[in-house]
């Protein structure tokens, strides 16, 4: 328990120092999940204390544990497969020779962004990310894309019907996660508040990332809201190869998956520490996720980062010394 002393102690000291306001957090090993909630919401009347209650805006935690995980159930059934093109599932989209693969593993050579995205409409923004020019050949650079996974979650469409019922019946629901989902129908005071927005006001309980909130809060790239008890069973399933109490959530074919690539500090889905079965991956608004397949240990670490500006920085800093504690312990 070293580890979670130093880790914990370390993000007292970021609270203090003010880089955030508070954090919940988690250790979860074999024996079980310990949780903890230090701090407060932020200031003023969001001077709350933490309990685990509060509900959290995900941002690109989305990305593995709503959009990847659903995609790995897809290809475990052979619905879709790694090789096949985006416009298979698309078909107005720009660039059949970009694959599944490609999007899982940022290297399809779409860009990181859309520009002008504060002059959109929700129909501006489908259609760009439809017609946007590549910036690299697919396959030969890394570029870490919102775009890539948007498209991944409207192939979840395609083949659901719904991105995030599908989130909800194969992945939520079966790991009891049931404060875990886009647009959550909870009490405002649950949501932790993120940033204040000159045109949208406080933001709280509403999808932080402007590109989520075009797409009417519901994105592969962001829009899920959890708690800290619900992420804390994901990393569980996941540190279970894909088990859950009994069910089997994600085939275990998706942990030779994960081992299998290692590109730009990237596999499928998830970024990877070098050579080691060593997982994580962290959101705009704060968060952290990561799990190590080896020693059995997985950590998820909730913050409002980007309360009440996005301009403070330090945290991401902060996150950085967080993992290596975590995974050189």
């Amino acid at each position: 328990m070293r580890m979670l002393e130093k880790i914990e102690q370390y993000i007292d000291s970021c609270i203090e120092a003010g880089d955030i306001y508070g954090a919940s957090f988690s250790l979860i090993t074999p024996k079980g999940i310990n949780q903890y909630y230090h701090g407060n919401q932020g200031r003023d009347e969001f001077a709350i204390g933490l309990d685990p209650a509060m509900i959290y805006d995900l941002a690109s935690v989305t990305k593995v544990v709503g959009t990847t995980t659903r995609i790995f159930q897809l290809l475990s059934d052979h619905t879709i497969h790694l090789t096949d093109s985006v416009a298979r599932f698309l078909p107005g989209f720009t660039h059949p020779e970009i694959t599944i693969q490609n999007l899982l593993l940022h290297n399809s050579g779409l860009p990181a962004d859309i520009d002008n995205l504060d002059k959109m409409q929700r129909e501006d923004l489908i259609k760009a990310v439809y017609d946007a020019p590549l910036v690299t050949a697919p396959g030969t650079a890394y570029v870490y894309s919102d775009l890539g996974f948007i498209l991944l979650g409207w192939i979840i469409r395609a083949v659901d019907g719904s991105l995030a019922r599908s989130i909800q019946d194969h992945v939520c629901y079966p790991l009891a996660m049931t404060n875990t989902g886009y647009n959550l129908n909870r009490p405002k005071v649950r949501f932790v508040p993120t940033e204040f927005d000159p045109r949208r006001g406080q933001i709280q309980g509403q999808v932080h990332d402007y590109k989520a909130f075009l797409l009417n809060g519901e994105s592969g790239h962001a829009g899920l809201f959890s708690t800290l008890t619900d992420l804390s069973v994901f990393v569980e399933m996941m540190l279970n190869f894909g088990e859950y109490q009994g069910k089997r959530v994600l085939d275990e074919n998706v942990f030779d998956w994960l081992g299998e690539y290692d590109e730009h500090g990237r596999t499928l889905g998830w970024e990877r520490r070098a050579g080691r079965h060593q997982y994580f991956h962290t959101g705009f608004t704060g968060p952290a996720v990561a799990f190590d397949l080896d020693r059995q240990v997985g950590m998820v670490v909730l913050t409002n980062r980007v309360y009440p500006t996005s301009d403070n920085q330090v945290w991401n800093r902060d996150r950085q010394q967080i993992f290596d504690l975590f995974f050189e312990a």
